[in-house]
């Protein structure tokens, strides 16, 4: 068993390209209300839970719901550098050294059921990503190896105690994921999230009907002064592409955020003009095809980097662009950001050797070695055509030019992650 987390092929950066219907100039000045219609290419979230999760289908879904304490500046999207408080009332000046974050937070911030937030929800909220309590995971808790302890000292006041100084820290706060849920709540049921809805976000929830739709209204105590501008929005859930493309043709929904490929926006730029607006660019993402070091032979480290020797990146990524929503060939750093590998680096690099013939003629030497010759097993996959459908197909073929059979088995988004999970442990 191969165990499949996020997109299908390690090393291809994404396209993301937003279909917006009918929609007003960048500059414009925003128009208060209106009820905002998207896809989320997905059957239904696994859960609704943000520090548990890592899919799309989740955060599309649910982030409207919730605050975070920072954020990547709204105003500045592109930037992977500048960052801007949320629920904090400013960006702090790290004391002792590099080692302690000190956050006022705002005052009179309520959860939608009228409760005031404090410091200690921002705080427990933090201590669950970071220090998740014994039976429940984070899926970030390996970002904040730094991290020490979270401490509410007052009621607005939130403090951050790091085990060492680092530039990551920051990035790693503003995570989209990082919501923050009411403590209250947490002590009685750490898991209630997984299933139930209650922020402090700009939308109230409205409603949820499974595989189909969820739904928010403006919420009139937001605290950033004036927002949100829409009165409400609708997710729709479809996994299918065309039923997608047919809701933006036909004007049932306003935007994808997730991303088309080529072929599909170019049919809709033909079939409505100057009514239809596309944004191109990287995703800020990572894909990754992740064996389960637990099972033979992947606990081999011969055979897992076999499986990354025989991958072409190089020749892929343009040649997947014209089908598929992948583009860059990047590490795990966000392409064109100050920390972003270099090509140079990249090839050094298992997978981004620039010389693919070199490099498969050693996976099959690693096999050889590790009595994997011919190898056969299962890719577990999503059962969403865009990308993880068209990568898998990709990459399996990748595989097969070293002699490795793989067939791919595709799950729906709930089924794919929980058994990620069981995988794993095993």
């Amino acid at each position: 068993m191969i165990r499949k987390l996020g997109l299908a092929a390690a090393g291809l950066g994404a396209a993301l390209c937003i279909a917006n219907v009918a929609a007003p100039a960048a500059a414009d000045t925003p128009k208060r209300g209106g009820i905002l219609t998207f896809m989320i290419p997905a059957d239904a979230p696994p859960s609704f839970d943000g520090h548990r999760e890592t899919t799309y289908a989740t955060v599309h879904a649910a982030a409207p719901f919730y605050s975070v304490l920072i954020r990547v500046n709204p105003d500045n999207p592109s930037s992977t550098i500048d960052f801007v408080c949320d629920l904090c009332t400013e960006m702090p000046t790290p004391t002792d050294g590099g080692k302690t974050y000190t956050f006022k937070i705002r005052e009179g911030v309520k959860f939608h059921d009228g409760s005031p937030l404090t410091a200690a929800d921002v705080a427990v909220s933090w201590q669950e990503i970071v220090h998740p309590r014994e039976g429940e995971s984070s899926a970030r808790e390996s970002y904040f190896i730094m991290v020490d302890k979270v401490e509410a000292r007052d009621a607005t006041t939130v403090v951050f105690r790091l085990k060492f100084a680092t530039n990551a820290f920051l990035p790693s706060l503003a995570d989209p994921f990082a919501w923050i849920y009411k403590k209250e709540i947490l002590d009685k049921d750490p898991r209630w999230f997984e299933k139930n809805i209650m922020g402090s976000g700009p939308f109230k929830f409205a409603g949820y009907e499974i595989g189909q739709s969820i739904k928010g209204v403006r919420n009139p105590d937001y605290y950033h002064q004036g927002q949100p501008y829409l009165d409400g929005f609708i997710g729709i859930f479809a996994a299918k592409q065309a039923v997608r493309v047919d809701a933006i043709r036909a004007d049932r929904a306003a935007m994808e955020f997730r991303g088309l490929p080529p072929s599909a926006r170019d049919e809709l730029v033909r079939e409505l003009g100057d009514k239809i607006t596309v944004q191109t660019s990287d995703w800020n993402c990572g894909n990754l095809v992740t064996p389960n070091h637990k099972r033979k032979p992947f606990d081999d480290v011969r055979v897992r980097r076999a499986l990354a020797l025989a991958i072409d990146s190089w020749h892929g990524a343009p040649a997947l662009a014209k089908i598929a929503t992948v583009h860059t060939v990047a590490g795990i750093v966000f392409p064109g950001s100050p920390l972003a590998a270099t090509k140079e680096e990249l090839q050094t690099l298992a997978g981004f050797w620039p010389d693919i013939g070199k490099s498969r003629e050693e996976a099959k030497r690693l096999l050889k070695e590790a009595g994997a010759e011919g190898l056969k097993f299962e890719l577990m996959n999503r059962n969403v055509d865009q990308p993880y459908k068209y990568v898998a197909t990709w990459l399996i073929d990748e595989w097969s030019k070293v002699g490795l059979e793989v067939t791919q088995r595709v799950l729906p988004t709930g089924p794919f992650f929980e058994r990620c999970v069981t995988a794993h442990s095993m």
